[in-house]
Formats: C-alpha cells, structure tokens, sequence
C-alpha cells in the first residue's frame, strides 16, 4: 500500500474536532436559561487494524490521548431557548502502519470549535426537545503538511445538525428517553496537504441515536450509536478511491449525578464498520459542573 493512500485516509486522524463532536447521551435535553456549564473530556483511543474499501489492509498501532474543554452558556432568544458554546480541542497521538513503515506522531493544540443550539421545542414537562445545532470548525489547530497526523486540519469545517428527544416518565425517579440526532459535514479545501497538495472532502452524513434509562435517581445508562457516511476525497482534483468514511460505531455509557450540579459520565464504544479506516476503540470520560451564572448578577 502507498504512503499517499493511507496519508488520505488517515487525513485529520488526530485531528479530534469533527470526531469528537458526537454527542453524549442526553446532550440535548436543555438547562435553564443563565446556567453556565463546564465540562472537561478525556478520550483514549487505540486500534490496530487499517482498513481499506472493507477489507483489512494492514496492521497499525494507533493511540491517542485527547481532551476537550467546553463552555456552554444556555439563555433565552425571544420565547425560544438557546445556548453559545465553545470547545478546545488538546492532546497528542501516534500512529504506525506496518505495511508502508509510516510512523507519525502529534501533538498541541487542536481546531477551535464555536457552536450554538437554538430548542424549537423545549417542554420538560412532557419530556419533549427538538433543536438545531449549527458547528463552525476553525483552523486554528496546530498542523504540518510533512506530517499524517495533525491536531488541526488546516482547513474550516461545518456540521448542521438537528436533534429529537423524547422522554418518558416510567415511574418515579426512573425515566426512558430515546434519541435522535442527524446531519452533515462539509468542508473547505486544505491547500497544504502531505507537501503542498491540495486535499478536498465530499459531505459526510451523520446519524446517531442513544436510549437511555435512569436505573436509580443519579445513575443513568445509555446505548449509543453513531454512523458516519460519505466523505470521498480529492487531492489536486483527483478522486481518490475507498478514502470515504463508512463507518458505524455501537456503545455504552454511564452518567453519575454525584453531587448538585456535578456530573461524571463514563463511556466505551468501538466500531463495529469500518469501510476505509482505522478501526478504534474509544474510553471517554466527562466531567461537568452547572452553575446559575444569573445568581451572580442579581
């Protein structure tokens, strides 16, 4: 297998924006208007088999150690709910593949992610969210065109998405809600790609579903399911064959209220489809903490 080939696969590997946007079970189900929320990710991914139009093209050793820093403030935009959010993107990575002796590393500081949600439906009450959540991906990660894995990808990035949530109160203290979350990526072209080339991405389609329950008050415990589609690529305007994504990813996770306005989530997911791609397996850890910055105005 040539080094360009697994260069355009593995284009943005590291980069932990667009990866790390999926959402974590209950994400939108909307906090009060003046809560500030604070939360800290931690991601370590690993795999070891390269994939390349479904089938194993060969072994590799990739690790990652990435974190994420975010702020979500949620307010009210005439009679409808709305939050402004911004995300860090950290961490380093390593990557080898057998077949080409590529060995790579990375690290520093990732792509600047500024998002909001506006809820069109946002009644706790019967349990009922329906919002949409614009991403714009900035530049601003570290990057090297003589490098495949990079924190940044040199290029801006959009993801337009809309999510429906849907509770349902089985009995006291134990509720049900099943999610539905769909969109697209789209992309800008990277002009600095593996020595000055030109590297553009098709849309990529996204769809993600989490059903979760609360076993006690403070503890709940989700089935999650992300599905990534499309995403061909071109460099210098010629199409590169099986460097879309294709894939699909099943996991679980645990969310534990430990104390008022603390969180600790725990999650494992691993892809069960790969098309062209590394197949990973992800351990994520979430922190939050949610304070009434109004409190501190009035």
């Amino acid at each position: 297998m040539k080094k360009c080939l697994i260069a355009v696969i593995c284009a943005c590997l590291l980069c932990p924006a667009l990866a790390r946007a999926d959402n974590n079970t209950r994400d939108y189900i909307a906090a009060p208007p003046g809560t500030l929320l604070s939360l800290l990710y931690y991601f370590h991914i690993t795999g070891d088999t390269l994939n390349v139009d479904g089938d194993k093209a060969a072994d590799v050793d990739l690790k990652e150690d990435l974190f994420l820093l975010r702020e979500v403030y949620y307010f009210n935009v005439g009679s409808m709910l709305a939050n402004a959010q911004v995300i860090l993107p950290f961490g380093s990575g390593s990557l080898e593949v057998d077949a080409s002796g590529l060995d790579d590393s990375s690290s520093g500081i990732g792509d600047l992610i500024l998002l909001g949600t506006l809820w069109f439906v946002n009644n706790p009450e019967s349990k009922t969210y329906f919002a949409f959540s614009p991403y714009f991906f900035l530049p601003t990660g570290d990057y090297s065109s003589d490098q495949t894995l990079n924190l940044g990808g040199n290029r801006w990035a959009f993801r337009e998405e809309l999510n429906f949530t849907k509770g349902f109160a089985v009995s006291p203290d134990h509720n049900l809600y099943i999610e539905c979350t769909t969109g697209f990526d789209f992309f800008t072209t990277n002009d600095d790609f593996n020595g000055n080339h030109s590297l553009k991405q098709d849309p990529v389609f996204n769809l993600e579903s989490h059903i979760s329950y609360d076993v006690i008050k403070d503890v709940a415990l989700s089935f999650d399911y992300y599905g990534h589609w499309g995403g061909d690529k071109q460099v210098d305007d010629v199409d590169q064959p099986n460097s879309g994504a294709n894939s699909q990813t099943i996991g679980g996770t645990i969310a534990y209220n430990f104390a008022p306005g603390w969180q600790f989530l725990l999650q494992y997911k691993q892809d069960v489809a790969n098309e062209n791609g590394i197949e990973a397996e992800v351990i994520q850890a979430r922190i939050f903490y949610a304070f009434d910055l109004g409190k501190m105005f009035r």
